[in-house]
C-alpha cells in the first residue's frame, strides 16, 4: 500500500508543477501556428506570467522552443496531440449521449470554457489538488468571469483521499455512463498506483463509459534512431526529481485494462498519431515516438 500511496502522492503534486508548462505549450501552438491542430484559445490567459512572457513574444517563443528546448520538441507535439485525441473521442461520446466527463489530475485544462455554451449538457468533474485547483478558480474568474455552470472542481489529496469517494460527493453519478481522461501521468507512477487508479474508476463506470490515457512504451519497442531522444528525454525528468517509472506494451496494458472490465476499443502509437493529425502545415515535429495513446470501454 505504501508504494500506492507514494505513487498517487507524486500524481498529486506533479499538477501543480507541470500544469503551466502544458498550458504554456497549448498557449504556444494556438497562438504562434497559423492551422494550430488544438486550439486551447484560453491557455493563454491562463498561465503564469512567467509562461505568458514567453508566449507573448514570437521571437521569446521561438528561442525557447526552438533552441533552448529544440531536443524535446516530440514532446511538444505530444502535448498537442494528446489534448486533441482527447477531445475527439470525447466528442465521440458525448454524441452517444455520454452526459459526464472526468478529468484526473485536470491542470489548467479549459475544456469548460471553451465548450461551455455548446455542451451545457455535458457535466465536466475536474480532479486534482487543491492547490492546483485554487490556482485554477483564481484564473477562471479572472479570465472567463465566473466558474462555467458545466464545472465540478472535485478536489482531492490523491495520497489520502479515494477518488470514486470524492466523486461521488460532488455529485457524480456512477449509473451513468462517463467520459473519463488521464493524461501525462501514468509514466510517472508506479503499476501498483496505476492500478489503484484503474480500479478507483472501474469502481464508478458504468457500462458504456469509456476512459483515454496515454502511456510509455518499453524501450525495446523504440526505433534504434530514436533511442538517444528517449534516453535524453529519461536522463532530464529523473535530473529534475520526477523520474518515469513505468512503461507498457500494448499487449501488457491490455492485459491489466481487461482485469479491470475494460477493453481496448484504440490503440495510437506516435506513427498513427502522425498520420491522423499532422500535415505540412502543421509546424511540428515528429511525436515523441516512445508514447501512445488509448481508448478503453466499459461494456
Amino acid at each position: 500500500m505504501a508504494s500506492q500511496q507514494s505513487g498517487l502522492s507524486l500524481q498529486a503534486h506533479r499538477a501543480s508543477r507541470t500544469a503551466n508548462l502544458a498550458a504554456c505549450v497549448r498557449a504556444y501552438h494556438c497562438r504562434w501556428h497559423e492551422s494550430p491542430i488544438f486550439a486551447d484559445t484560453y491557455a493563454y490567459d491562463m498561465i503564469s506570467d512567467f509562461w505568458r512572457a514567453i508566449a507573448r513574444y514570437r521571437l521569446l517563443s521561438w528561442i525557447t522552443v526552438h533552441t533552448l528546448f529544440r531536443a524535446f520538441r516530440p514532446i511538444h507535439t505530444e502535448i498537442i496531440l494528446r489534448s486533441r485525441y482527447a477531445e475527439d473521442r470525447l466528442m465521440d461520446a458525448v454524441r452517444t449521449g455520454v452526459p459526464q466527463y472526468v478529468i484526473l489530475g485536470a491542470g489548467l485544462d479549459t475544456f469548460s470554457m471553451r465548450q461551455d455554451a455548446r455542451s451545457h449538457r455535458l457535466r465536466v468533474y475536474e480532479l486534482d489538488h487543491p492547490a492546483t485547483q485554487e490556482m485554477k478558480r483564481e484564473r477562471a474568474l479572472e479570465v472567463y468571469g465566473r466558474i462555467p455552470a458545466s464545472l465540478v472542481f472535485v478536489p482531492i489529496d490523491f495520497e489520502t483521499d479515494r477518488l470514486d469517494e470524492a466523486l461521488r460527493k460532488a455529485g457524480f453519478d456512477p449509473l451513468t455512463p462517463s467520459f473519463f481522461s488521464w493524461l501525462g501521468t501514468t509514466y510517472y507512477l508506479s503499476k501498483d498506483a496505476i492500478r489503484e487508479t484503474l480500479g478507483r474508476v472501474a469502481g464508478i463506470a458504468a457500462p458504456g463509459s469509456r476512459i483515454v490515457l496515454d502511456y510509455k512504451l518499453d524501450r525495446d519497442l523504440v526505433p534504434v534512431e530514436s533511442l538517444p531522444f528517449a534516453d535524453k528525454l529519461d536522463h532530464f525528468v529523473a535530473r529534475r526529481g520526477e523520474p518515469m517509472l513505468s512503461t507498457f506494451t500494448q499487449e501488457e496494458l491490455k492485459d491489466v485494462m481487461s482485469g479491470f472490465g475494460f477493453a481496448e476499443l484504440e490503440n495510437l502509437p506516435a506513427g498513427e498519431q502522425k498520420r491522423r493529425y499532422l500535415n505540412e502545415r502543421s509546424g511540428l515535429v515528429d511525436p515523441a515516438p516512445n508514447f501512445s495513446f488509448a481508448l478503453y470501454g466499459v461494456s
